[in-house]
């Protein structure tokens, strides 16, 4: 068999497996909460683009900013599948992005970063 079949194979099951985790499971079933509320759906897309935003700029106060934005969205994250959607999506993003660290620690690119 050669390589890239072994990789595509390997990615599959680990598809499958992120796909079955409990982390996965739960957002997509708040996932589906939210895509019931269009409106809810759009402001929460709002508030997490704003969120990033904010994250990638360097020249704010980033406590003072993010809690301005805690402020303006605190109606909107005292609902409670609000939130969960978002501690879902989160636990789904940190499973990904650990399997992406891991890969990159693993494997040696030389990215002229030192």
């Amino acid at each position: 068999m050669d390589t890239i079949k072994q990789i595509e194979e390997r990615v599959n099951e680990l598809l499958h497996v992120i796909k079955e985790s409990p982390e996965y499971r739960e957002y997509q079933r708040v996932r589906e909460l939210i895509h019931r509320e269009p409106e809810k759906e759009k402001a929460i897309h709002e508030f997490r683009r704003r969120n990033f935003e904010l994250h990638r700029r360097r020249d704010v106060d980033l406590y003072t900013e993010t809690d301005r934005l805690e402020k303006e969205f605190g109606p909107l994250r005292e609902e409670q599948y609000v939130n969960e959607y978002l501690a879902a999506e989160l636990a789904v993003c940190r499973m990904v992005q650990c399997i992406n660290y891991r890969l990159m620690e693993e494997i040696e690119f030389d990215l002229g970063f030192e």
